[in-house]
């Protein structure tokens, strides 16, 4: 691994070098992808994970689904709303509307990072001109292999990929198209996954993680980072 990925890939804050990854902005705590939850996160985690998508007036917006439909009171594809409407949208009963990344961008301190979970394709151009000046550690995910391969092409920051399966194909898919670390659901993680990662020079994300005990346990196999959905599953010393 450059020094480059190595630097961003440290260990996270009092976690004897696992990272603590803020789900969504912690989204069994807070409501998803809001500003106050990227605020709230920011304050107890390395790193706040969120999705990127297109909304209808081309900018880049902050939600995980396709449509709006299970978070807000409207309907419809993300791709068919301007971000005004979007903004004006209430997610979750929140009182807040969907963000925008640069509004992200805005509230988040540069000693936080961020991994940005592109959702489609045609995003890292834009998601470029949109980090572009600020001082945010950024990192760049997605289960699908064409972005990941084009993200690590394109960019020099680091790419994780998503993945479904534990097999030693995923691993080098992963290695090959030139990741940083690859992102299992924790179901799939063993001692002989991390080690194959490991001599793959792969780090090893694993979400979501709900509960302390399975953190803990995830830390003793030497898993580098977790996907939490709240704070309270992230170990300290």
């Amino acid at each position: 691994m450059d020094p480059l990925l190595e630097k961003a890939f440290e260990g996270g804050r009092g976690t004897d070098g696992m990272r603590c990854i803020a789900h969504r902005g912690f989204a069994g705590l807070y409501p998803e992808n809001t500003l106050t939850a990227v605020r709230q996160a920011a304050a107890q985690a390395d790193m706040i994970e969120v999705d990127i998508r297109r909304c209808g007036s081309g900018e880049l917006v902050v939600f995980h689904d396709e449509t709006v439909d299970r978070l807000t009171d409207e309907t419809g594809a993300v791709a068919d709303h301007s971000a005004d409407e979007l903004a004006a949208m209430d997610v979750d009963g929140s009182g807040e509307g969907i963000p925008t990344l640069a509004d992200v961008l805005d509230v988040v301190p540069s000693d936080v990072g961020l991994d940005l979970e592109l959702k489609e394709s045609g995003l890292i151009e834009d998601v470029q001109t949109a980090v572009e000046g600020t001082d945010i550690d950024v990192w760049l995910s997605s289960f699908d292999t064409d972005v990941v391969a084009t993200a690590a092409e394109t960019t020099d920051w680091p790419v994780v990929l998503i993945v479904d399966d534990a097999s030693e194909a995923a691993i080098e898919r992963a290695a090959g198209i030139g990741c940083a670390g690859i992102a299992p659901h924790w179901r799939l993680i063993d001692f002989a996954l991390i080690e194959r990662a490991h001599r793959s020079n792969l780090s090893v994300y694993a979400w979501p993680i709900n509960d302390i005990e399975r953190a803990q346990s995830l830390r003793k196999m030497e898993v580098d980072g977790i996907v939490a959905e709240e704070p309270t599953a992230c170990p300290g010393d």
